[in-house]
């Protein structure tokens, strides 16, 4: 191969010379999440809670037109502890805080710790939270929970499930807007008579299969009311 003109060769060599000391001089920059998430730790959502409430009960607090304009009962007995592994708090305090992976022995714990008039929301014609929350006592292993709370800085303070993931071992053919042969109805009948999710005004609006990293093998579906 002939080599080029000297003049192309010089400028060859000042190219490679000035990408070297290029790069070499400007480090990789670091990426920044655009949406940190909250530092976790026993007393994140506790600390987080309390100042809300401190907050909504002073005198330059938000108050609903309609609600009782107190503010706190979810930082009693422990609840912040127990929703502190499934949730991250956020720091505004009209938002709603998501939950999800609620399981039978946080149901059971919330159920000992909820006033009746706790357990009586549900999101959207869903199951009752106190019927959800037995359902997945009476069969662990076989449901979870996920939907929002509405912590101390609001006047509706309060938890809801809006969804259930239920494991039921079947092959069904599941369609996106239930197309002719459907059969998300022998789920939601699986759902409801053996499942005990038994109070719901109506079906849930969606119904899809579901993968889950940590059981690979299993089958699971969101039932869910939004």
């Amino acid at each position: 191969m002939t080599p080029g003109p000297p003049r192309a060769r010089t400028r060859l060599r000042h190219a490679a010379r000035m990408t070297h000391s290029t790069r070499s001089s400007h480090p990789r920059r670091r990426t920044t999440p655009r949406h940190p998430v909250s530092p976790r730790g026993l007393r994140t959502l506790r600390a987080t809670w309390e100042r809300q409430a401190a907050e909504a009960g002073g005198p330059g607090g938000f108050h609903h037109l309609h609600g009782p304009h107190t503010h706190g009962w979810l930082l009693a007995d422990a609840v912040p502890e127990l929703l502190e592994p499934i949730v991250h708090a956020d720091d505004d305090p009209l938002e709603p805080t998501f939950f999800a992976h609620l399981d039978a022995p946080v149901a059971e714990a919330l159920l000992a710790r909820f006033a009746p008039a706790h357990l009586v929301h549900r999101s959207n014609g869903s199951p009752t939270l106190g019927n959800q929350l037995r359902a997945t006592v009476a069969h662990p292993g076989e449901i979870t929970l996920h939907g929002f709370v509405l912590g101390p800085g609001r006047c509706d303070e309060r938890l809801v499930s809006e969804g259930a993931l239920v494991r039921f071992e079947a092959d069904l053919l599941v369609t996106e807007h239930h197309a002719p042969g459907c059969e998300c109805e022998l789920l939601w009948a699986y759902a409801v008579d053996e499942l005990g999710l038994d109070d719901a005004e109506h079906a849930p609006h969606r119904i899809h299969r579901i993968h889950r990293a940590e059981a690979p093998d299993e089958t699971w579906w969101r039932l869910l009311w939004a």
